[in-house]
């Protein structure tokens, strides 16, 4: 599942907002990775060593497998699940860059400043059919980029002949399947929803007046299917007050994270388990800080990627995050 949105404060701070949705316990935390960052395809073995310092929350599976980051261009990305449309070469191409899909992110972010580069540079990345050997799958992906500019755009590896396109996304929000077009043109069936309150309407002799507040918002999605998200997303983004500076804008990305988060047990895999977020973040891509919170932590933990870091550092840096939190009471 997961979902994904780009947001600009009246200050023009620019996020990369997303939840991580899924079944399979991931513990993943946030980690720093220097410039000159070591890593080998999984396809190849080809040797990558990587031009940009770099941070996102992942896990170390002989390296690091990152599922978003930002880097110290401000070039942030997610990765998120395109089931039964994403489609990857089963064989290796000679004279390009061959990627297993979980490793896309990490190379795009190591060796791209911003979108431009990242479109110059498409051509030679072929996308190979390999499994991550924690899942035992090849997993389904598809991309959503933002950039210091304020660039956004998408990559949806859907085409059969394994050429990899970037998409215009001026919506902002990404979901999961079906592709983004698809997306786009449901939003028309919700024209009519809006945060002004409804009038009140005669029927005959009967005049009917609203339920108390929000009866413009009578008909906005509820559910967790990806349609439902990407529309609940799209209308709080654009609707909900705007922020002026990095803080407040924090707090609104953090509030439209809260409508899509999906708690324990609310929704069930065909396989009995539950499917839901294990953490919600933010990049910042102005200030490359990198928000993040787990599942059973409710607070926000910032970390940033600053200038020592991006110009010392040899060795990555996994932040200290705590998973879960003990509920504090206070007595008068």
């Amino acid at each position: 599942m997961c979902t994904s949105f780009v947001y600009r404060t009246n200050g023009d701070n620019l996020f990369l907002s997303r939840t991580m949705d899924f079944g399979f316990t991931l513990d993943a935390k946030p980690v720093s990775l220097p410039r000159g960052y070591t890593f080998e395809s999984d396809v190849d073995g080809e040797s990558y060593s990587g031009k940009y310092a770099l941070l996102g929350a992942g896990r170390n599976l002989g390296k690091y497998i990152l599922a978003d980051g930002l880097n110290e261009h401000g070039l942030a990305c997610a990765s998120l699940y395109l089931p039964s449309e994403a489609v990857y070469s089963k064989d290796k191409e000679s004279g390009k860059t061959n990627l297993a899909p979980h490793e896309f992110l990490l190379w795009a972010l190591s060796f791209c400043k911003d979108i431009h580069e990242l479109r110059d540079v498409l051509p030679t990345i072929h996308l190979v059919d390999q499994k991550v050997d924690l899942l035992g799958i090849t997993t389904p992906l598809h991309w959503i980029f933002y950039d210091k500019a304020g660039n956004v755009a998408v990559i949806e590896p859907t085409d059969t002949s394994f050429k990899l396109t970037l998409k215009g996304n001026p919506v902002g929000v990404m979901t999961n399947t079906p592709s983004l077009e698809w997306h786009f043109h449901n939003l028309s069936n919700y024209l009519h929803i809006a945060p002004q309150q409804k009038s009140s309407t005669t029927f005959g002799d009967f005049e009917a007046h609203p339920f108390s507040q929000g009866g413009g918002t009578l008909g906005l999605p509820g559910g967790y299917t990806p349609p439902e998200r990407f529309v609940r997303a799209a209308y709080l983004k654009e609707t909900i007050q705007q922020a002026n500076n990095e803080q407040e804008g924090v707090t609104n990305v953090w509030y439209v994270l809260k409508s899509v988060t999906i708690p324990k047990g609310a929704v069930i895999k065909s396989d009995g388990t539950p499917d839901l977020t294990q953490y919600t973040s933010s990049m910042c891509v102005s200030s490359l800080t990198y928000y993040f919170t787990p599942y059973g932590n409710q607070r926000i933990t910032g970390c940033k990627l600053d200038d020592d870091f991006i110009n010392n550092a040899q060795t990555p840096y996994e932040w200290d995050v705590l998973q879960t939190e003990d509920i504090l009471y206070k007595e008068r």
